[in-house]
């Protein structure tokens, strides 16, 4: 199984700043205030990744730090639009005055494929700020050719209490719910319960929120959105007691694969999963054998039917960022 052709959706964690929107990835310390940090190390990566898959790329705002907020609706509108044009399409009138383009790779344009939101606080201005954000994404991405996604990392917990207004604003195309460092819906909570679980047999949801999730998006504009099971990529990556087996995620993926709006796995994150090896593979692997496997097993009541996830839908995203706490963003690997 080829590295490349494990992870399909790879989300840059996390974007937040003063003056200017300032990613900082990777374990890299923030720029100071006002500034953006300069990666052409990422800027070559980018480029190379595009040019040789076709892997999605998002940029993630938010996260487990504390130091983000929006104030009001112009505010929220405002950031979207300087979100747009460093690291949407290359435009010409943003470029022409000197404005920046972190990503760029000399001089040739490179734009996001999408925003991911994992809004970890509660914010301040009662959700004005957040809901003119993603719906004036939603209006720039309509305005160019091509397609762009808008998507989310909440919490396990149905509604997320920081992200459940914002998910009703507007459209999302995935939602890919952080299953862990929340006890009560966890997916190790589930993987205790189900230690006996046979593929298409039955099982015990224990506070498990896939379901939940499904009923909740349905009343929304996300009705469609495809839904993934967020998991930590080793025990270092999360509170302790929220890792899984091998053969603990495979019971999970194959119990919920065949679900409408499956869309896969995220993991969190990158760093973690590469170095958690089992039987020779890294986390992204198992994770990625564990979707294939569901999409065969005769047990499963929709594998004669329903196509294969890495024939349709983005099954792995991975976030390529670092622990910065409790509840840090989700990942996801998947198949193009």
């Amino acid at each position: 199984m080829s590295p490349s052709n494990i992870i399909d959706i790879i989300i840059l964690s996390f974007c937040s700043g003063d003056k200017y929107p300032s990613p900082g990835y990777g374990g890299k310390n923030q720029p100071a205030s006002g500034q953006l940090l300069k990666c052409p190390s990422l800027q070559r990566d980018l480029y190379t990744c595009r040019q040789t898959s076709t892997k999605k790329i998002l940029l993630s705002l938010g996260g487990g730090t504390n130091t983000y907020q929006l104030n009001g609706a112009i505010d929220g509108d405002a950031f979207a639009t300087m979100l747009w044009y460093m690291f949407g399409p290359r435009q010409a009138s943003w470029v022409n005055r000197g404005m920046p383009r972190p990503f760029d790779n000399n001089n040739i344009g490179f734009s996001v494929d999408g925003f991911d939101l994992d809004i970890e606080h509660t914010p301040t201005d009662n959700f004005a700020g957040y809901k003119a954000l993603v719906t004036k994404l939603r209006a720039l991405y309509a305005s160019v050719p091509g397609t762009f996604y808008l998507t989310a990392s909440p919490q396990c917990v149905v509604p997320d209490a920081n992200m459940g207004e914002i998910l009703k604003a507007t459209t999302f195309d995935k939602v890919f719910v952080q299953f862990y460092n929340t006890p009560q819906c966890a997916a190790r909570r589930w993987a205790d319960a189900n230690a006996g679980y046979a593929p298409g047999g039955s099982f015990d949801t224990a506070g498990f929120t896939f379901d939940a999730w499904t009923a909740f998006l349905a009343s929304t504009y996300s009705r469609n959105a495809r839904l993934y099971i967020g998991l930590p990529g080793s025990a270092a990556a999360a509170n302790p007691g929220n890792d899984l087996a091998v053969p603990q995620v495979q019971n999970l993926v194959d119990t919920y694969y065949c679900r409408s709006n499956f869309g896969g796995v995220a993991i969190w994150e990158a760093t973690y999963a590469a170095a958690n090896v089992v039987g020779g593979k890294n986390f992204n692997q198992n994770v990625k054998g564990a979707l294939n496997i569901a999409s065969t097993d005769s047990r499963l009541s929709c594998a004669a039917v329903k196509t294969p996830p890495q024939s349709t839908t983005d099954n792995v995203v991975l976030d390529l960022g670092r622990h910065v706490g409790a509840g840090a963003a989700a990942s996801g690997v998947g198949a193009s």
